[in-house]
């Protein structure tokens, strides 16, 4: 009889647009944004056919990152006003903490953080989830997912046992949501791995570290930044110009070796037949035709797959913002039709 109840339970997930499985998720064509939007921004974004907001929480934290590590609902009510947007215009949401006690930075997770050498830290984004799940289980379609932590970054190779097993974080995760919520998807991304040889696997090479699937609703979500030299050039006061096509760090880049790129993910979803979506991908806005060409050959690749996909960011720094200048980093007014903002409506067309 368990076994009978679980599968009704997959063919049910398996039978709305707005769940994961076989059948795909979404399809989603969005972009990242932070919680702070207003509900005219996202009038906006809906106006330019984008269907998805991923809603990235690294600048008004879930949770309190100091002693005694609270739930912040100030910023827990800012999420709930932007979700209220999105179902009045129509835009789905993945919920992103994308900081949590135990990480150094808000923008992204490194291997020397302290969530990845105490279990104790693990219990607190554990309480987290257990309380967003709690709060939204019945908040509908609106909610396409639950991120359940940006961009994991393992030492010590990810060892098994250990804080930094990020598969033993995600079992845990998972069943944490599902005591709470059994309706809505959840997303896992793959990890950066840092090996006990010291070197450094990206989040692309991170997805063959990842276990089989242990539910029939979640959906993997790689970030693309490959090659970062070109991603981030001028970010922070890193080298540029980095032209693309071109050489980069020794390597021929274009269309082609995006798409090599990309191919773990390809093997991942060939072995599992999960929904994948390619939660960030940007590179700076002012590199002009050069980053629109990147752009455009990462969009190409994840429509070819029918990948899901979120273009970084929507109103949030300018130096990702598809609205202000392709071509001059100085000239940061918005625009209502920049050559990037054009390509992204033209595949947010597609939804």
């Amino acid at each position: 009889m368990r076994n009978f109840l679980c599968l009704l339970t997959v063919a049910a997930c398996a039978l709305s647009p707005a769940r994961a499985g076989d059948r795909g998720w979404g399809p989603y064509r969005g972009a990242d944004t932070p919680p702070t939007i207003s509900e005219q921004d996202v009038r906006a974004f809906a106006a330019t056919g984008g269907n998805l907001l991923r809603v990235t929480c690294n600048s008004r934290p879930l949770m309190d990152k100091q002693p005694p590590y609270g739930i912040n609902e100030a910023n827990l009510r800012l999420l709930d006003n932007l979700i209220g947007y999105c179902e009045k215009y129509k835009v789905r949401v993945v919920i992103d903490p994308h900081t949590t006690p135990g990480t150094g930075v808000t923008t992204t997770t490194r291997p020397d953080d302290a969530l990845w050498k105490d279990f104790a830290m693990h219990g607190h984004l554990l309480r987290l989830w257990q309380h967003l799940a709690q709060h939204y289980a019945g908040r509908g379609d609106v909610i396409a997912g639950y991120d359940l932590l940006n961009e994991p970054a393992l030492p010590n190779g990810g060892a098994a046992g250990t804080p930094a097993d990020w598969n033993l974080l995600v079992r845990k995760l998972v069943k944490t949501i599902r005591a709470a919520d059994t309706v809505h998807t959840i997303v896992i991304e793959p990890p950066v791995i840092l090996g006990k040889d010291r070197r450094m696997r990206n989040r692309l090479q991170g997805m063959a570290y990842l276990e089989a699937p242990l539910d029939g609703n979640v959906v993997y979500s790689p970030h693309m930044y490959e090659p970062h030299q070109f991603t981030h050039q001028g970010v922070q006061g890193r080298p540029e110009p980095v032209s693309y096509p071109g050489v980069i760090a020794g390597r021929e880049w274009n269309r082609d070796t995006v798409a090599q790129t990309l191919e773990p993910v390809v093997e991942f979803q060939r072995r599992y037949h999960v929904p994948i979506f390619i939660g960030e991908f940007s590179a700076p806005r002012w590199r002009g035709e050069d980053a629109n060409r990147y752009l455009r050959d990462v969009i190409e690749v994840c429509e070819e797959h029918g990948w899901s996909w979120a273009y970084h960011a929507w109103r949030e720094w300018e130096g990702w913002d598809a609205e202000r200048g392709n071509f001059d980093r100085s000239d940061t007014a918005r625009k209502p039709d920049t050559p990037r903002l054009e390509l992204l409506k033209s595949f947010y067309a597609r939804n």
